[in-house]
């Protein structure tokens, strides 16, 4: 069973997890003592990934996107709406990173866009869309609504160990403590994350996974021991700087960070050290 949730009643604390969704592991910990309320927010979670899995995972062959990367390259595709301001969302972001944040891991600049039509169009057959850097965050902020409306006031939500969203604090201290752990040395934590109503994301390499951030101007992937953290208030924001800084150069990182004003900006480097 992919799908596992407890409630411990004494405590008001119910904690669910999906094992397998959108390529990655989703886990909730939900601090309320009404366990209608809280059954039925993890139910409306439960739905709403799985229906982002279907919109956004380009791995799933039914998804939206999966279709969009088949037909895209024979003609333009109409795109429905909750896609098409998705990756309009992506074009911005591929503006404020100077390209070093690009979905189509190739050239957006290929990608056509007709506003009028709504139509998409791969100007090169090798263009491919991938939400990988997008789609966490994008999760976190629906279900950051999915929990303001059930008004859950005290939660942390953790997509993959790497996109994780806080609302509230703690419940015995003033924020939830977030360990930054070492892939590479895993019994070393390089710092402590204070999360309060906020959000951070974090991208590095594994040792067992070195290759799945390129960089879109030298087409190469990036392969050095390193992990960014961002901590920021919108989930998707954070996701897309720390997949950007990854790859971009020294020099220009300042330039990148300043159109996004991170709460928090972490550069661990030399992991092996």
């Amino acid at each position: 069973m992919t799908v596992s949730s407890t409630f411990t009643e004494t405590a008001g604390l119910f904690y669910g997890s999906h094992i397998d969704i959108m390529g990655t592991k989703l886990e909730a910990v939900i601090v309320n003592s009404n366990k209608d309320k809280i059954a039925q927010c993890w139910k409306e979670i439960q739905e709403e990934v799985c229906r982002l899995d279907l919109l956004l995972n380009k791995f799933n062959p039914a998804s939206e996107l999966s279709s969009l990367n088949q037909k895209a390259k024979i003609r333009p595709v109409k795109v429905k709406e909750e896609l098409w301001n998705i990756l309009n969302d992506c074009r911005e972001y591929y503006d404020k990173t100077n390209g070093y944040f690009d979905v189509s891991l190739l050239n957006y600049t290929h990608v056509v866009f007709d506003s009028r039509e709504q139509t998409l169009f791969f100007k090169d057959k090798n263009t491919e869309l991938d939400l990988g850097g997008y789609g966490k965050g994008y999760a976190l902020e629906k279900i950051k609504q999915i929990l303001l409306r059930s008004t859950i006031s005290c939660a942390l939500i953790n997509f993959g160990n790497s996109s994780i969203l806080a609302i509230g604090k703690h419940p015995y201290g003033d924020y939830w403590p977030i360990g930054i752990q070492n892939p590479y040395n895993p019994e070393k934590t390089l710092g402590i994350i204070q999360l309060n109503n906020n959000s951070m994301s974090t991208s590095g390499n594994m040792p067992n996974h070195p290759k799945h951030i390129l960089n879109p101007h030298t087409q190469k992937y990036m392969e050095e021991a390193k992990l960014m953290v961002v901590q920021m208030n919108n989930a998707v924001d954070a996701e897309v700087l720390s997949t950007a800084l990854m790859v971009v150069p020294p020099k220009n990182r300042d330039e990148i960070i300043s159109h996004f004003n991170p709460e928090t900006f972490l550069l661990f480097d030399d992991l092996f050290l």
